[in-house]
């Protein structure tokens, strides 16, 4: 499953939440992510680089 990171508005905090694409967006929708630091929803995801490994080598 995806890794996204989320930062608090309120403390600063950076964190990360392990979850599927549905789930994500639900968490966006919803405001239900809560922060490791302060416990509170007021967070937003961040916008972060990724790298996909895939099983298959390119010819």
């Amino acid at each position: 499953m995806p890794t996204y990171e989320f930062k608090c508005k309120d403390c600063g905090a950076e964190f990360e939440v392990v979850a599927s694409l549905s789930e994500f967006e639900r968490l966006k929708r919803e405001r239900t992510a809560q922060c490791t630091a302060c416990g509170r929803s007021n967070v937003e995801p961040e916008i972060v680089a990724f790298q996909v490994q895939t099983a298959r080598k390119s010819a």
